[in-house]
């Protein structure tokens, strides 16, 4: 009797494994630099600590997020390689290597006593459809930066904001407009550090 009740429980699982569909495909998709820029020479460059970097709710982790008006959702069947603040981070570490001129950037754990930290929180960082569902999107990449002093003393802040519209409707498109506003608010952000501690 019970192996008769076995069997039939084991054939009603097969069953309705058999019923269910398999899970849509996902491909995967990265921003950043592929090949960063070879470590530059410290000597004479003020060393700017880079602290942990915030990031939006919903935006982290590697789901594309993506707002039409009060809603937001997730890009179907694409994710990032990884967790979008991962990337985020070694793209902004790759901008400073390139574009730096008198800083250059350490983990906290480097950090020397008379070291200036950088204090960012990516306060947005998603399509928008702007104008409904069916058009094209924009990404924003927007986030308020502060340089702040060994004792704490906030010597520099401004917020950041980059717009770049995506050339269709497309998942292709979308994470190409991530690339260019990732890199242009990076740009801003790197030029206003040298600016403002170099």
């Amino acid at each position: 009797m019970i192996r008769t009740l076995a069997v039939a429980a084991t054939t009603l699982a097969l069953a309705s494994c058999s019923l269910l569909s398999p899970p849509d495909p996902v491909t995967l998709y990265r921003f950043g630099d592929l090949d960063p820029p070879a470590t530059v020479a410290q000597a004479g460059r003020t060393v700017v600590v880079l602290n942990p970097i915030g990031f939006p709710e919903g935006a982290g982790g590697d789901r594309i997020l993506t707002a039409t008006g009060g809603q937001v959702a997730y890009l179907a069947g694409a994710r990032w390689v990884g967790p979008s603040e991962t990337l985020y981070r070694r793209a902004l570490e790759a901008e400073f290597l390139r574009s730096g001129r008198s800083v250059s950037v350490s983990e906290r754990r480097e950090a020397p006593r008379n070291g200036v930290a950088l204090n960012l929180d990516v306060t947005s960082f998603e399509a928008r459809y702007l104008d409904g569902p069916d058009a094209a999107p924009v990404v924003f990449v927007t986030g308020r930066a502060r340089l702040v002093s060994a004792d704490r003393a906030v010597l520099a802040e401004r917020t950041f904001i980059s717009q770049e519209p995506a050339a269709e409707n497309r998942v292709s498109s979308v994470v190409a407009a991530f690339e260019s506003a990732t890199a242009d608010f990076n740009r801003q952000l790197v030029a206003w550090v040298d600016a403002s501690a170099g």
